[in-house]
């Protein structure tokens, strides 16, 4: 990979490449040959004693081990220890359509994809069965090769230990085929659209020595004709006759549990909104495990009556006109009453005698 990376012929015009191309044919030599191998070995395991690092780090590797390795071979193993950790097969990214029940209360969904799976043929091998095998001569059949403090998975023959000649006929040696994978994913509850779901491994599957990607599910979540959401909250109308508005009473209203019943309250307006406590969406809080449900009144008036019930109207309509009537000539009588010579000599009175009791008292 390197080497076809800085080969000169690729890299006409950068002086710098034969060089390190140079320098990457020199580092793979020492891998390769194991006498060279062990030679480099024995003169560098006589560094500084105290150096620790930890398998897998990138940093311990570039910082402790300067004194280990030239600086040309220490970016070399660098780089290919970095690249270690991408030998992945490529992931796999799909689009999940959700019902907004099942995206509210969470569900089980089977998928079909089409993706890279092992073959059949081969289990993924690479080459028949019954081929013929013979040690790798670049990691004795370990699989892996070690140039201290740096371990890595073989290139000669993928982390296998062995090379084989033939190749199987179905997959051409890939070990892996175009086929039709299934998957079961588990969609928790109170999921929204463009939320994002990791399957690790369930992505396209990988040749010898490759691991498997992973499968990325995007959501999107169709609209409900009942319900709408503002995050983990719903909403939802409900229609009442103007009789339920003025009278009140109950009324069955839907929620994600099934429906329940609500009092109306009397003289209730359009528009008019009550609350249900913990019926909405699930949500990760800390005091709230759910959302509230909130219950919009929408108040349907008749396009039509008969005799008996206009009759009804009109004679609660005169009541209503006869009511504030009264309600107004009381007012009117008041006014009067206060504004009359006769109020203003009573209250003159009034205001006398309370000044005399005060005189006498004091």
């Amino acid at each position: 990979m390197l080497a076809k990376k800085y080969h000169p012929d690729a890299n006409k015009n950068n002086p710098s490449a034969k060089r390190k191309f140079q320098q990457i044919r020199e580092a793979y030599e020492t891998l390769k040959d194991s006498e060279k191998r062990g030679k480099y070995d024995w003169e560098h395991s006589r560094g500084p004693e105290d150096v620790k690092y930890a398998t897998g780090d990138a940093e311990g590797f570039r910082y402790a081990h300067r004194t280990h390795f030239s600086e040309s071979f220490h970016k070399i193993f660098s780089e290919i220890f970095e690249n270690e950790t991408g030998n992945f097969a490529t992931d796999i990214q799909v689009e999940l359509s959700l019902s907004f029940s099942e995206a509210a209360e969470g569900c089980t969904k089977h998928m079909s994809l089409v993706s890279s799976v092992p073959c059949d043929v081969c289990h993924g091998r690479g080459h028949p069965l019954n081929a013929k095998t013979r040690i790798c001569p670049t990691c004795e059949g370990v699989g892996r090769v070690t140039v201290p403090p740096f371990t890595t998975a073989c290139h000669t023959c993928k982390g296998l230990g062995r090379i084989v000649k033939e190749s199987c006929t179905t997959c051409k040696g890939l070990g892996v085929v175009e086929g039709m994978k299934k998957v079961t994913v588990q969609i928790p509850a109170g999921v929204d659209s463009g939320d994002t779901i990791r399957v690790p491994k369930a992505g396209n599957a990988g040749g010898r020595g490759i691991q498997p990607g992973n499968l990325y599910i995007k959501l999107k979540v169709a609209e409900d004709p009942i319900f709408a959401k503002d995050g983990a909250d719903i909403y939802v109308d409900s229609n009442i006759s103007f009789t339920q508005a003025i009278l009140g009473g109950k009324i069955e209203v839907p929620t994600l549990s099934g429906k329940v019943q609500v009092k109306i309250p009397r003289g209730v307006q359009p528009g008019q909104v009550i609350v249900l406590r913990g019926k909405g969406l699930p949500m990760h809080g800390f005091l709230k495990d759910h959302g509230d449900q909130h219950v919009r009144f929408r108040i349907t008036f008749p396009t039509t009556v008969n005799e008996r019930q206009r009759a009804i109207l009109e004679e609660f309509a005169k009541e209503e006109i006869s009511r504030e009537n009264t309600a107004g000539n009381w007012w009117q009588h008041i006014l009067e009453r206060v504004a009359g010579p006769k109020f203003i000599l009573e209250f003159s009175l009034f205001m006398l005698i309370l000044l005399l009791l005060g005189k006498i008292m004091g």
